[in-house]
């Protein structure tokens, strides 16, 4: 999803590059004016691939958007109301995707995954030494923590031994959570790579499904 938002945070930045030509030189044609997005687009996407790795890709991204936009308005022609509608789309979608991110950033400060150093209630340490003794577990299990806290603790079993897990998002619809993690080979020394996340907005009549950014839904376990 972040990478995403950077190539619609470039698709934005095209059109603020496309309107600065206007601000600049209100004579120049459709072609010349198009033509400036387009170049500072490939320059970005060139100086992406110079810095390379992840640190290139997200600048990469950016660039492809500013691209996509000049090339959709060179596309568009004379045609004014579709170079309109070109435009209004570049600066809607990309708020609304915004607005998304925003809000499951929101909702993710709700859920915390918490360091695994022990520091936990006696049944939930418990359950991860069983965890580490017995890699055939796999799935969720939620736990009363502290006061009215609940901690979700969700294995993903001997076969994914080397990986890492992190939240990436959660989701609220009415009574229905949906916490979705992402699951990375890290060389993670655990035995059943485990995470822990703990909220207090968990309440025992909410309908909580937990998955992975792959599909991979798990199991509740009792």
């Amino acid at each position: 999803m972040d990478l995403l938002v950077v190539y619609f945070l470039g698709l934005l930045l095209g059109t603020v590059v496309f309107a600065l030509t206007f601000y600049f030189s209100k004579e120049m044609d459709n072609g010349k004016r198009n033509v400036i997005p387009l170049v500072i687009g490939i320059l970005v996407i060139l100086a992406g691939f110079l810095i390379g790795g992840f640190e290139g890709m997200p600048i990469s991204l950016m660039g492809a958007g500013i691209f996509t936009l000049s090339l959709l308005l060179l596309i568009a022609g004379k045609r004014i109301l579709v170079r309109k509608a070109i435009v209004v789309l570049a600066v809607l979608i990309p708020f609304g995707v915004f607005s998304y991110t925003a809000l499951s950033s929101f909702n993710n400060t709700e859920f915390v995954v918490a360091a695994k150093d022990g520091n936990f209630s006696p049944d939930i340490n418990k359950y991860y030494d069983y965890l580490q003794e017995n890699t055939d577990v796999k799935g969720f299990k939620i736990f009363n923590s502290y006061e009215d806290e609940k901690a979700i603790v969700l294995s993903l079993g001997g076969e994914k031994k080397g990986n890492n897990i992190e939240l990436v998002a959660v989701e609220k619809r009415g009574k229905r959570i949906d916490v979705t993690v992402r699951t990375f080979e890290n060389k993670s020394t655990e035995n059943n790579p485990t995470i822990l996340i703990f909220s207090r907005k968990l309440k025992p009549d909410n309908e909580l499904t937990v998955k992975d950014t792959d599909g991979t839904v798990f199991e509740s376990l009792e």
